[in-house]
């Protein structure tokens, strides 16, 4: 061999050696996790020691961004390195960039002449470099991890033994970059494991707890160095049976994901809820080694649910069933009673006077009522029965297994009776309650929840109708009765668009002339195919629908025009009386429909007289005083109809324009040969003298209690005695023989 050769063997074994150590340490860098820059750095130094006196780069892909960005350059012109950093990929920007995009080794010769380096040319020949050369660091699946590269100060292309090792330098530059890239997701996922909210464990293929999560120690309240290493408990065998245990292990060694909801303890005892998912992990040969188990406590979301379950079923006052309930066990009853002999009953129950309590006492007193007789109701029944609230002061008892009618009313009575002893209010008020109750059966009444309820409803009317405090059996007759009623409302609907209304006036004889001095209007309907409806029949009906207010000003108009039609005739001192509901005096625009009426019919108000009930005066007094003054500044007379039967509107009387009260009819019938309602009469003449009131004894139907009521003082009296209710024409005619002009 010769001087040469063994000169050139001897540099190449050096050149070997060096690169070997190169490797090593950067291997080892690799191996202690030390900062990819550090790592690089190291690189590019062995680089440039066994490639002198070049100078290295490596730069790092940024797949985010899309860019080369410097990794390691130390030697590298600072301009050059600015121009390299955050380059894109593309064949034409500089060598670096150029083999990234090519993904293969770029040479470059002159850079001088070389259209690979584009836009780099000028800062790398001001750098004074001449040639370089750039080779792509790829991983296993090609894809691009970053570029190793280095400059020279002379126009020339790589050695054979640069050529060579090129390939190595790049890998170690790719180990290097894929290991810290491994370390960032690693360092990530502990991140995320350990700041997540949601518990983790990993437990290896026995059951054997490897790693927990602060959240799986702060939601279990047990530490991770306690549970580390020991076996877990999955499943609490008092909330979750073996079947599920079973499932749950066959499941996930089975290599398939389980989800659920666990009931756990706490280290403290404490219940709470888990929406656990357990995944399983194989190996390469698919063999499962390791379970990770992920948590979500969701005791307050299931405490939640629970609360809205129960609300949506319950009464949130009184803690009762609700309607949703009551007709879920109801429709369980009757598909029960279908199958076996037996019958169900139900029992409607509405307090009386209730709104008495409300009014009188506030609400929050009313709710304390309410909860005090959910309690008393409930303590009535049987486990198996249903206490249910539907809404107000309405609660309803299911009594689903009845061997005989008597049972509901036995439980009826001791309801009434329980409801009787009086209720302690906070404050030491005493109340006393009760209620009427309807009672339906099936199948003797129906067959279906709906109609049951509605029938159990209709039964407790007419038990309220009694008076209150008693139990009633529903009837069929009672729903011909709601039929009727709902059949008349309709038609009552229709009927002042269709002129089925009239007026027909009953004349007022004051006492001692015998002449007419006033006339009622009295309200008629008749019907093409209900005939003559009595008053009593479809009068109440107006005022629950709302339907009065605008008959109601039919009234007053029509009532009106017959006084002007009086007058035309020359018995313009005649009062034409209408009475007025209660509606209508809470309606704000009565003063201004008797405003109207009289004006454009140019009448004096003192033509007008409205008739109100005692009744209206006690529940409306605060709004009837300021209506019924400004109505008597019209000059419009005001009367109280049916006096004496409301006594307790005598300390309302000096607080109301009153013009005259009309004895009521009960005291009026009898009082021949009545000593009592004798002195009644004598006593509401004396009172109304004193007070300036005329007086007006309705339900005069015999000589003697003409003469009787004459002697007694009274100024007018109506009747049958002198005129039942007559058309227009006719009381114009009777007046015009007994007026008194």
């Amino acid at each position: 061999m010769s001087e040469a050769q063994l000169q050139r063997e001897v540099q190449r074994r050096e050149h070997a050696e060096t690169l070997q150590a190169s490797q090593q340490n950067i291997l080892r860098l690799i191996a202690a996790c030390r900062p990819l820059e550090q790592v690089l750095g190291a690189l590019v130094e062995g680089v440039e020691k066994l490639f002198r006196p070049s100078l290295c780069a490596v730069l790092v892909y940024d797949q985010r961004h899309d860019c080369l960005n410097i990794g390691a350059a130390p030697s590298i012109d600072r301009e050059v390195r600015a121009m390299l950093h955050g380059t894109p990929l593309g064949p034409d920007l500089n060598s670096f960039a150029a083999a990234a995009f090519r993904r293969e080794t770029v040479i470059v010769t002159d850079i001088a002449h070389d259209e690979t380096c584009g836009a780099s040319r000028e800062a790398a020949l001001r750098a004074g470099y001449r040639s370089c050369w750039a080779h792509p660091a790829l991983g296993p699946d090609g894809q691009l991890l970053g570029v190793i590269g280095m400059y020279h100060w002379d126009t020339r292309a790589p050695g054979t033994e640069e050529l060579a090792v090129i390939p190595d330098l790049s890998d170690l530059a790719g180990i290097a970059i894929s290991h810290e890239r491994a370390e960032q997701r690693m360092r990530l996922l502990s991140s995320a494991l350990e700041q997540t909210d949601d518990a983790v464990m990993i437990m290896d293929r026995d059951g054997t707890i490897e790693y927990v999560n602060p959240a799986y120690e702060r939601i279990t309240g047990c530490a991770r160095d306690q549970l580390t290493g020991t076996a877990v408990e999955l499943v609490d065998a008092q909330f979750h049976d073996a079947g599920f245990a079973a499932e749950l292990w066959h499941t996930i060694r089975g290599g398939k994901v389980f989800r659920d909801v666990f009931i756990n303890r706490r280290r403290d005892g404490e219940l709470y809820y888990e929406e656990k998912t357990i995944t399983p992990f194989s190996d390469e040969h698919d063999y499962v080694t390791h379970f990770v188990a992920t948590g979500k406590d969701i005791t307050q979301h299931m405490e939640a649910q629970k609360r809205l379950q129960y609300l949506a079923h319950h009464d949130p006052l009184t803690g009762l069933a609700n309607r949703a309930l009551l007709f879920d066990h109801l429709d369980n009853a009757l598909a029960q009673a279908q199958r076996s002999d037996h019958m169900v009953a139900l029992l409607y129950a509405d307090l009386d006077r209730f709104k008495g309590v409300n009014d009188g006492f506030g609400h929050a007193t009313g709710d304390r009522l309410l909860k005090a007789v959910a309690e008393r109701l409930s303590g009535c029944v049987r486990e198996a029965d249903t206490v249910a609230r539907l809404g107000g002061d309405e609660f309803v008892i299911l009594l689903p297994s009845v061997r005989h009618v008597d049972e509901p009313a036995h439980v009826a009575q001791n309801l009434l009776e329980t409801l009787h002893g009086p209720i302690i209010t906070d404050g030491g008020q005493e109340l006393f309650s009760n209620a009427s109750i309807g009672i339906t059966v099936y199948p003797i009444d129906a067959e279906d929840a709906e109609t049951l309820l509605r029938n159990a409803d209709q039964a407790m009317y007419r038990a309220k109708s009694r008076g209150g405090d008693v139990y009633e059996f529903y009837a069929q007759y009672m729903t011909d009765q709601t039929h009727r009623h709902l059949d008349m409302e309709h038609k009552l609907r229709h009927a002042l668009e269709r002129n089925e209304f009239s007026l027909q006036y009953q004349p007022r004889i004051e006492v001692g002339s015998g002449k007419v001095c006033a006339i009622e209007a009295l309200l008629r309907w008749s019907h093409p195919e209900l005939g003559e409806v009595e008053a009593s029949d479809f009068v109440p009906l107006l005022e629950e629908t709302g339907l009065i207010l605008p008959v109601g000003r039919w009234v007053l108009q029509t009532a009106c025009s017959y006084a002007r039609t009086l007058q035309s005739v020359g018995l313009g001192r005649l009062r034409v009386a209408v009475n007025l509901s209660p509606r209508q005096l809470r309606d704000s625009g009565l003063v201004e429909i008797v405003r109207a009426c009289l004006d454009r019919l140019e009448l004096d108000g003192n033509v007008l007289e409205l008739e109100i009930t005692e009744g209206l005066l006690i529940e409306h007094s605060g709004a009837a005083v300021t209506t019924l003054d400004t109505l008597h500044a019209l000059g419009v007379q005001i009367s109280i109809d049916d006096f004496g039967t409301g006594y307790a509107a005598l300390a309302y009387l000096k607080r109301f324009p009153i013009d005259g009260l009309k004895i009521d009819r009960s005291f009026i019938s009898d009082v021949p040969s009545s000593s009592d309602d004798q002195a009644i009469v004598r006593a509401i003449v004396a009172m109304a003298r004193n007070l300036g009131y005329r007086t007006t004894a309705e339900g005069i139907e015999t000589a003697e209690q003409v003469a009787l009521l004459s002697a007694e003082g009274c100024d007018e009296l109506q009747g049958f005695y002198f005129s039942h209710p007559l058309p227009a024409t006719e009381i114009t005619s009777f007046a015009g023989v007994r007026h008194c002009s």
